[in-house]
């Protein structure tokens, strides 16, 4: 049994205010349109102590699961939800996330720390980090098409 501990931070920078960037992340509907996974599902009570639970395949098959709780929200400022990662059933990680909105050059600045417990090798940390930019990516997408 192993047990790996990291932290990383990805910035972006998308052209909309802070309130705009907000709502992808608080309205269920646009957010299920950046966040889910082709062939996954997606449920969201975007408030402090609400859920969202994502599920959806791998690339190799297996049954993604990922269930957040939302600790703290700052309306146009801040989101912290605490989650977890199962893979088949089985805990692969547990982690906090942050994400900060800030106004900056006529947009919004967004920062993320997500800092993770990674667990037996069923999911590494920089396989994290690149999903997670993958749908920051895919969020500026979503926000260009406004």
């Amino acid at each position: 049994m192993t047990v790996k501990h990291a932290t990383f931070t990805l910035e972006r920078v998308y052209p909309l205010p802070p309130e705009r960037v907000f709502a992808a992340w608080a309205d269920p509907a646009a957010k299920a349109g950046w966040f889910t996974v082709p062939g996954g599902r997606h449920s969201l009570d975007f408030r402090v102590g609400g859920r969202e639970v994502t599920t959806g395949p791998s690339d190799d098959g297996k049954r993604m699961v990922f269930d957040a709780r939302y600790e703290e929200i700052a309306e146009n400022e801040r989101i912290v939800y605490s989650g977890t990662l199962s893979a088949n059933d089985v805990l692969a990680t547990v982690s906090v996330t942050t994400v900060l909105l800030e106004a900056a050059d006529g947009g919004t600045r967004l920062t993320l720390v997500e800092q993770g417990t990674f667990l037996d090798g069923l999911e590494e940390p920089s396989w994290r980090e690149q999903g997670t930019a993958t749908w920051l990516d895919a969020l500026g997408t979503a926000l260009s098409a406004l």
